[in-house]
């Protein structure tokens, strides 16, 4: 009787022996400094908040009582430029360009562990990860945790929006690379003998949802990539292109001032673009048609018409992470994790910080913006490297305006309110060529590598004189 009881014991508890058993392994196997976690910082996410904030914190000595250990826990194994993201969806640069490694970014006192964080004890500073690899579970101690998750994309309930068959997302470099080979597919399968013209305008139908930037400066590389190589490659094709910019707002670029907006917007409907403002996509359909070869889909809007696609980049809006959801942290009515004036999860001071797009003031609610989590991440350094103290002055976001690509050798720079909150000035305005050379040498001097600073320029250069890689791998 007593043997049965032990083995049902075991037997019901086994789950948790497992867990607990990897979690031990794991530290044995990695020589965890410190198995208490003392003296650990450990960071999730390898975005912009999370990628500077590491930059910050590398040592050229090994992790000590004296140089915190610094671990960084994400899906991802490396940082993405995101600016340049639009780029590589058509060739215009490659996608090796604009990304780092975070291994070649750690210094000595740093350790990189590719899994998702899915659960969180700050009473016990200890966090249950995942393995990207294997699923398998393990435990991590902390002393300092930086939650820097960022944000997965807004598909605001609608079930039909979901990435693949023609539909596709735009925030990680497999989401430009599987849009680049779609767009060759469709210009390919457009080309074989017998397609229908009905089919031909489907497949080369081209849908962006969303006004932001990074769909402007899509579709804005997309017609570049039109104008510039499709006229070469495929001449006999490009009658067919159609490219839709789907806004649920009022505007395009919402942030950006009117003027500029109503520029872009006049840009874009001179090159036959069509711009849809206050229209939302309520549905993805399947159709059929008579004479049609591959499956056929479209886009169902909320003024009742439809819109036919062969590649449709949904970019309208962000949404928390999983991982955000599911900790019992303070949050705003949006979902993002409340911080202080200092960047401090509130009720967690001094254990607990979050940076980047997953987090939000309450005092002061600051946009998700890339440059938002480059400054958050260098002022959490500051104070993690001793420099000053983590009350002793507030994180005050530094505006530098804002930037964009839109195709034809133009950009265009919003300075209509540069600087600190409270405290700006207003720096002129600027569109064209010197706008897209301001857009263009901010970004390249934004580069961690010498490497892609040398790459970024040579792949500009070689789109401009050789035209965009066509290939399908």
């Amino acid at each position: 009787m007593l043997c049965t009881r032990l083995k049902a014991s075991i037997s019901a508890h086994r789950p948790l022996l497992v867990r607990n058993l990897s979690s031990l392994s794991f530290d044995k196997d990695i020589k965890v400094v410190g198995g208490d976690g003392r003296n650990r910082i450990v960071i999730l996410g390898s975005g912009w908040a999370g990628f500077n904030l590491s930059l910050q914190l590398k040592s050229s000595v090994p992790a000590s009582d004296s140089v915190p250990e610094v671990r960084i826990v994400s899906p991802s194994n490396h940082f993405v430029f995101t600016p340049l993201l639009p780029s590589t969806a058509v060739g215009t640069l490659e996608f090796r360009a604009i990304q780092e490694p975070i291994r070649k970014v750690l210094g000595a006192n740093g350790n990189f562990v590719q899994a998702k964080a899915q659960k969180l004890d700050p009473d016990n500073k200890t966090l249950i990860c995942e393995s990207t690899h294997d699923q398998e579970t393990f435990a991590i101690k902390y002393d300092k945790l930086v939650i820097a998750v960022g944000v997965k994309t807004n598909t605001f309930g609608i079930e039909s929006i979901q990435e693949g068959n023609g539909i596709y997302f735009l925030k990680h470099l497999y989401h430009a690379r599987n849009i680049r080979n779609n767009i060759i597919d469709s210009f390919e399968k457009a080309a074989i003998p017998g397609t229908s013209v009905e089919e031909r305008k489907r497949l080369l139908s081209f849908v962006v949802v969303g006004g932001g930037p990074t769909s402007c400066e899509f579709v804005a590389e997309l017609y570049d990539f039109v104008t510039s190589d499709v006229k070469k490659l495929y001449p006999e094709m490009v009658k067919y292109v159609k490219v839709s910019l789907v806004e649920a707002g009022p505007a395009l670029l919402g942030p950006f001032d009117s003027k500029l907006q109503q520029y872009t917007k006049s840009l874009f409907e001179g090159r036959d673009i069509s711009v849809r403002l206050a229209t939302s996509v309520k549905a993805v359909e399947d159709y059929e048609a008579k004479g049609f070869r591959f499956p056929a889909r479209k886009a169902i809007l909320s003024d009742g018409s439809d819109l036919p696609f062969g590649t449709m980049v949904w970019s309208a809006g962000l949404a928390p992470v999983q991982f955000t959801d599911s900790v019992n942290l303070p949050k705003g009515n949006n979902g993002r994790i409340l911080v202080d004036d200092y960047l401090r999860v509130k009720g967690y001071e001094g254990s607990i910080w979050a940076l980047g797009d997953s987090a939000m003031s309450e005092n002061e609610p600051l946009p998700q913006l890339a440059q938002v989590a480059r400054q958050q991440g260098i002022y959490l350094g500051q104070i993690f490297n001793g420099k000053q103290k983590e009350d002793e002055k507030p994180f005050r976001f530094f505006s530098l305006g804002s930037m964009a690509s839109v195709g034809d050798l133009k950009g265009l720079y919003d300075g209509s309110k540069v600087g600190i909150k409270g405290e700006e000035i207003s720096v002129p305005g600027m569109t064209g060529f010197l706008a897209l050379l301001m857009w263009r040498f901010a970004y390249w001097g934004r580069q961690t590598s010498l490497e892609n600073k040398i790459l970024i320029p040579l792949y500009w250069l070689k789109s401009y004189i050789f035209g965009r890689d066509v290939s399908r791998f």
